[in-house]
């Protein structure tokens, strides 16, 4: 039969959509979660934004020890217990070797060239790093690992000071502009200055010194090789990053709170299934009872009538979720997964990337969805065929879809719906939106013509397709042919053999059995070799069997 726009249940299927909707994504979330930029666990890419999950670890940061020079260089430790001066002392005899390579400008230091033992990544950014006061590891021992220790010329350590490498190369154009203008006054003054007397020379002797050393300066700083420098910067990086990640990720610290949070978000999720499910399900009886009340109040009101009818309405609503409790069981069990693994999932995308509040429900809503397809798939509890499935299959991830979109559209309403009600009026339309998106898109991919061809023609591509239709039909046929079968030989209807099997299995005693027994026989009018209900001949032929 075919399915078209005017036979499709548009307004049962959007009502459902809809109700749900409120009920789940947009009106139970702002009371069970509280979603905020970067998730729920902290971690390093979100630290290092000053994007903290916990108020312990932030403050714990803004408390640090202060930053100490002398400590990071070692000046209060022996050379012999020092990395910091016992690199310099090997750089040193490297140099009067003359084989000491400066990456900074990618050539070997000459012999009488000033040396200063630089710290890459340097130690006040060290000190500095939220993701390494995270981790609780030393920042001491981290800017002196002789991965993170490199000797270059002294002008381009000392006009680095602690800016990292890739803010230094940012700055040198103008370091070496400022340090041109200050040489040319310096020429202008020694241009103009008089040497007269031996004071006056002196004075010109000193700012000829001064010239030329701001020359060496000048020539030092155009020497900078920001190729080379950016790799010796990465060189250094990447075990430092490394031993910072690899410290708090294996961490209990971190492992107990990535735990925590997935335990409460599966809790939470699991709670909001099912709670919008019993919403639902309320809903819908009091959308049945409702009108019934209205209109006999409207012809005859009683106080006591009304409170009968109330009664019958929540009795109804208390059968009605009763009949439901396995559903909402399931529903539970359902939302908790998704919620640990929408929780692990923003655990794991924040490790690498912030996410938005936005990106985190739209995670959370995903893998609602998600989890139902990959249970279905798996486990196809109504044994449905391949082509059957994979509808089904497409019509939960249709509502994911929908809902995602919706979600979207509740993010950008929210701050514009500021007057009373407005949370209430965003939280409506975007489930319209949802229930609208969802029938659109269930119909395009179910009914429409494209998806009836690309189904058939699924449908036709699986292997044994038609040996498996012949098998339905064979099958189809046969139920039909033992329910006439039962009808000839045993003259009953199957639904009255169903209600006298169900009528036989209630009775409680065997008199009530014998008297339903023998009510069926007289109504079918089956001969008994003996007389029901009578010892002696029921004896009698019995014993004439045992002959």
């Amino acid at each position: 039969m075919k399915t078209d726009a005017t036979q499709y249940p548009w307004t049962e299927e959007l009502e459902k959509t809809v109700v749900h909707s409120l009920a789940t994504s947009f009106g139970l979330d702002f009371l069970l979660f509280k979603d905020k930029a970067g998730g729920e666990v902290d971690t390093i890419n979100n630290a290092r934004q000053d994007i903290w999950a916990s108020d312990k670890e932030k403050q714990r940061y803004e408390n640090r020890e202060a930053y100490d020079s002398d400590k990071y260089h070692h000046k209060h430790i022996k050379k012999e217990d020092s990395t910091y001066k016992k690199v310099g002392k090997q750089d040193k005899q490297t140099q009067q070797n003359g084989r000491l390579h400066d990456p900074y400008r990618d050539a070997e230091m000459a012999r009488n060239d000033p040396r200063n033992l630089d710290h890459v990544i340097s130690a006040k950014e060290i000190h500095d790093d939220r993701g390494r006061v995270l981790s609780e590891l030393d920042g001491i021992e981290l800017a002196n690992q002789s991965s993170n220790l490199q000797s270059t010329h002294e002008s381009i350590n000392k006009s680095m000071g602690e800016t990292s490498i890739d803010d230094y190369l940012a700055k040198l154009p103008r370091l070496i502009d400022n340090n041109e203008k200050v040489l040319a006054r310096h020429q202008q003054q020694l241009a103009d200055m008089p040497r007269d007397t031996p004071a006056q020379r002196h004075e010109a002797r000193k700012l000829e010194d001064k010239i030329r050393k701001k020359e060496e300066t000048i020539e030092t700083l155009k020497s900078v090789n920001p190729e080379t420098m950016r790799k010796r910067d990465k060189e250094a990086r990447e075990p430092y990053n490394q031993q910072v990640n690899q410290e708090y990720y294996t961490s209990s610290k971190f492992l107990e709170a990535a735990g925590g949070a997935a335990a409460m978000s599966g809790v939470s999720m699991g709670t909001r299934q099912m709670l919008g499910l019993v919403l639902a399900e309320v809903w819908f009886e009091l959308r049945e009872q409702l009108p019934k009340i209205l209109e006999e109040m409207r012809v005859y009101f009683s106080l006591d009538d009304f409170m009968t009818s109330i009664k019958k309405t929540l009795q109804g609503i208390w059968l009605r979720v009763q009949s439901r409790f396995k559903d909402f069981l399931i529903s539970f069990k359902d939302g908790a997964f998704a919620g640990v693994l929408s929780s692990a999932t923003t655990t794991l995308i924040n490790i690498f990337a912030t996410t938005q509040k936005m990106a985190i429900k739209i995670i959370r809503e995903l893998w609602g969805n998600l989890v139902k397809a990959i249970k279905l798939l798996i486990f196809n509890p109504q044994q449905l065929p391949f082509v059957d499935l994979c509808k089904t299959v497409t019509t939960i991830l249709s509502v994911g879809a929908a809902t995602v979109v919706g979600s979207m559209i509740y993010t950008q309403l929210l701050p514009l719906c500021s007057f009373p009600f407005g949370s209430e009026l965003a939280s409506f339309v975007s489930a319209l939106a949802v229930g609208l998106i969802t029938l659109g898109l269930n119909y395009f991919m179910l009914y429409s013509g494209l998806a009836k061809k690309l189904w058939a023609f699924v449908d036709s591509i699986m292997p044994h397709a038609a040996s498996v239709r012949k098998f339905q039909d064979i099958n189809a046929e046969l139920d039909r042919y033992l329910t006439e079968l039962g009808r000839i030989e045993l003259n009953m209807d199957v639904d009255e053999l169903t209600e006298f099997s169900l009528q036989l299995a209630i009775c409680n005693d065997e008199l009530q059995r014998g008297l339903l027994l023998k009510e069926e026989i007289e109504k079918r009018d089956i001969e008994l070799p003996f007389e029901m209900g009578n010892r002696a001949s029921t004896r009698k032929w019995l014993a004439s069997k045992g002959k």
